[in-house]
């Protein structure tokens, strides 16, 4: 057997060949039945390490921030580095209250206004 993931086809084959009366196995029989075994072993490995990890975190009481917390946390960082340069440059500090600005003068337009009327 040259390739290192077995075809459906290959599968279905080596699960025909268990199923019969046959006592002996070709060599790529053989061969695909222990990749199969490996995979399967590794499968299970890989789920058992999961599901330690996710028992280890529940036993865990540190708090893990939501998604939403971590956005909070973020925009209030970034708001703080604007007060700063802010104050490093001299000038007053002022929230974006959103939508679209005219890049040249930082004027914030209104709703459906064209900045090149």
């Amino acid at each position: 057997m040259t390739s290192t993931t077995p075809s459906a086809g290959d599968i279905l084959a080596a699960a025909d060949s268990l199923q019969g009366p046959q006592q002996t196995y070709t060599r790529d029989e053989v061969a695909l039945l222990m990749h199969l075994a490996y995979d399967s072993g590794r499968t299970a490995q890989y789920v058992g390490d999961i599901a330690e990890l996710h028992a280890t975190w529940a036993r865990n009481p540190i708090h893990r921030p939501t998604a939403e917390e971590r956005y909070r946390e973020r925009m209030a960082e970034m708001d703080a580095l604007g007060q700063a340069r802010a104050a490093a440059e001299g000038r007053p500090y002022r929230l974006h209250p959103g939508g679209p600005v005219d890049w040249e003068t930082g004027r914030v337009l209104a709703p459906g206004e064209d900045v090149n009327a």
